[in-house]
């Protein structure tokens, strides 16, 4: 099996000619929780807004340290919301209700928490443990959005679900004893060492993750750094540290926040690094804030642009570490991208061309249509150089 030719742009909005037939992939996510691991099914086409909002909050590290607060044997296990500590993480715009998808709450489905408002779902979600059928969507009754489902791992779940339970911080009851928590929360990437234990892909992992940061190739760390969550690695506190560095380093300061967070709470409080490690976080702090305070342009720009579903751009690995499989595999993915993003355009198109658009909004509307086309025209190159740098090592 081989790659076949150079993708490229063929017009302003730039269209991939590649051989290999996109086939519609759920993502997954790896849950690394205190007493063993889960993998998640999302079902993007099904829930696509609650899928979305799910990944976002993975991807900013949102879920590494929070604890599953409300645990009821028989019922349901549910987690997203609070720290170790029970304090409450400040959360994304809430999501648009999706319970009338036809997917019932049944037994290791995942689905969304929320207030009695239907469209008030942000970070917390629920595994049915049982079929619940009092919270699916019936005749005028709302329910309660699926969105995904437990697709391997869900003795742990069970597991949880019978540890006692009780009051703790500020809950009267359904915490476990000893309190879970979630140690990482990744997407699911191939493996890249699939033949080995998994103490020894962990061992081969931080070996790329030490090689890219003495190179100082960070996107090449974080891409590491990824994989080593993904397979529920272990991270001590130096290895937190330099994440938070790294993460930085390529703009993801949510995560970088987050990993530094963790560090200080495990680290020795009286290290030159730990007084490093606070000034850090304040600086993060202060860099996502500023961001939030553009926040109000953001919600609105959602709104105007929420029905044309702008994909997710796929990650392109690094050609001096990937198999010829990761790279056929990515060469689909980055189709299906291409082709997703066209269609967004296309409803992008449309929206600016409404007469009755105020001005402003079609100005965003515009702006982001340009944008995805930058988007489109940057992945093409970054393929095209990783694509080219594997075949020339072949």
């Amino acid at each position: 099996m081989t790659l076949n030719n150079r993708l490229a742009s063929t017009s302003t909005i730039a269209i991939l000619a590649i051989g290999f037939a996109a086939t519609a992939q759920a993502t997954d996510v790896a849950v690394c929780t205190d007493v063993g691991n889960f993998t998640i099914e999302l079902f993007d086409a099904d829930a696509p807004a609650h899928a979305e909002s799910f990944l976002e909050y993975v991807d900013r590290g949102f879920y590494n340290g929070t604890v599953f607060h409300r645990v009821i044997e028989g019922f349901v296990v549910q987690g997203g919301g609070f720290t170790r500590t029970f304090q409450r993480k400040p959360t994304l715009a809430p999501v648009r209700n999706e319970s009338q998808n036809g997917l019932d709450n049944d037994r290791g489905t995942l689905s969304a928490a929320r207030t009695q408002d239907p469209d008030s779902a942000t970070s917390q979600f629920y595994v049915n443990l049982e079929n619940n059928t009092n919270l699916n969507a019936s005749g005028s009754r709302v329910g309660y959005t699926v969105f995904g489902r437990v697709s391997a791992g869900m003795p742990v779940l069970d597991n949880i679900a019978a540890l006692p339970t009780g009051a703790s911080g500020p809950f009267s009851s359904d915490v476990t004893d000893p309190l879970i928590a979630v140690t990482s929360m990744a997407r699911v990437v191939p493996d890249r060492y699939p033949n080995v234990s998994a103490e020894e892909r962990h061992a081969a992992l931080r070996a790329d993750i030490d090689s890219a940061v003495a190179a100082g190739d960070n996107d090449a760390a974080a891409a590491h750094f990824a994989e080593y969550r993904s397979a529920c690695g272990s991270f001590e506190p130096t290895l937190l540290l330099t994440e938070a560095n790294v993460l930085t380093a390529v703009g993801n300061s949510p995560a970088a926040l987050e990993s530094v967070t963790e560090y200080l709470r495990v680290a020795d409080n009286t290290s030159e690094d730990y007084f490093a490690a606070m000034s850090m976080a304040r600086e993060l702090e202060a860099a996502i804030m500023a961001a939030t305070a553009e926040s109000v342009i953001g919600q609105r720009l959602a709104e105007l642009t929420a029905q044309c579903g702008l994909p997710l751009e796929p990650v392109v690995p690094d050609a001096n570490t990937a198999t010829m499989e990761l790279m056929i595999e990515t060469q689909g993915l980055v189709q299906a991208y291409i082709e997703q993003s066209n269609e967004a355009l296309e409803c992008l198109e449309e929206i600016y061309e409404d007469d009755d658009l105020a001005e402003e909004d079609r100005a965003m509307a515009v702006l982001t249509y340009n944008n995805e086309v930058t988007n489109q025209e940057a992945l093409a190159e970054r393929w095209n150089t990783q694509r080219e740098l594997f075949l020339s090592q072949q």
